[in-house]
C-alpha cells in the first residue's frame, strides 16, 4: 500500500484561509500549548520589546550547551544549533541574526579554550555559523551598519590560534574570502 505524501503549506493554506479569526486564535492557542518551542517562538515574536528580549531565551540555551554556569558542558550541538535556527525564524533583523551567530561561535570558542580540543563536527558547526554570519554581513551594503561587527569577527580568529582541526585556518579563509575586502586582519 503506497503511503501518502506529507501535507505541504499549499495543501493547508486553503483550509486555513476559510477559518474565521476565532478559529485561528483557537488553533494558535493549541499550538502554543503543544510544546515549549511554540511558546518561545510566539512569545518572542509578539511580546518581546527589544531584540535582546527576543534573543535571551535562545542565548540561554546556547550558553548552557557550551558554557553552563555549573558542571561540564553537554556539547549537544543539535540543541544549540536548533536554538540558532529557531532564533533566525523568530527574528527578522539580519544584524541581530549575525550577532546571534557570532555569539554561538564565541561560546564554542570559549568552551574549547576552557575544556580543550573537541571534535571535528563541533568545529564544522562553528565554521558553518561563522561562514553564514560572514555571508549575511557581506550582503549588507551599508558599511556603517556592519563596521561594529569587525572586531568580533577578528577576536574569534585571534582567540582560536591554538585550536586544532584546521579550525583557525578555516576562520581565516572565511574572513578573507567572504567579508569586505577593506576589513584587513
Amino acid at each position: 500500500m503506497p503511503t501518502q505524501p506529507s501535507p505541504t503549506w499549499s495543501h493547508l493554506k486553503p483550509h486555513l484561509q476559510r477559518l474565521d479569526n476565532a478559529a485561528l486564535l483557537a488553533l494558535l492557542r493549541e499550538l502554543y500549548a503543544l510544546n515549549a518551542d511554540n511558546k518561545v517562538f510566539l512569545s518572542t515574536r509578539f511580546l518581546a520589546a527589544s531584540p535582546e528580549e527576543v534573543a535571551a531565551p535562545y542565548r540561554r540555551i546556547v550558553k548552557q550547551v557550551f558554557n553552563p554556569d555549573r558542571g561540564m558542558p553537554s556539547l549537544r550541538l543539535g540543541t544549540a544549533r536548533r536554538a540558532l535556527n529557531d532564533f533566525k525564524k523568530a527574528c527578522a533583523d539580519p544584524l541581530q541574526v549575525i550577532d546571534f551567530m557570532l555569539f554561538y561561535v564565541e561560546q564554542g570558542v570559549i568552551c574549547t579554550n576552557s575544556y580543550g580540543d573537541i571534535s571535528a563536527p563541533f568545529y564544522e558547526s562553528l565554521l558553518s555559523a561563522y561562514r553564514n554570519a560572514a555571508q549575511l554581513t557581506a550582503g549588507i551594503s551599508d558599511p556603517a551598519r556592519i563596521e561594529p561587527l569587525q572586531p568580533r569577527f577578528q577576536k574569534i580568529i585571534s582567540d582560536t590560534r591554538n585550536i586544532g582541526w584546521g579550525f583557525h585556518d578555516g576562520l581565516i579563509d572565511i574572513y578573507t574570502g567572504v567579508l569586505p575586502t577593506y576589513w584587513e586582519l
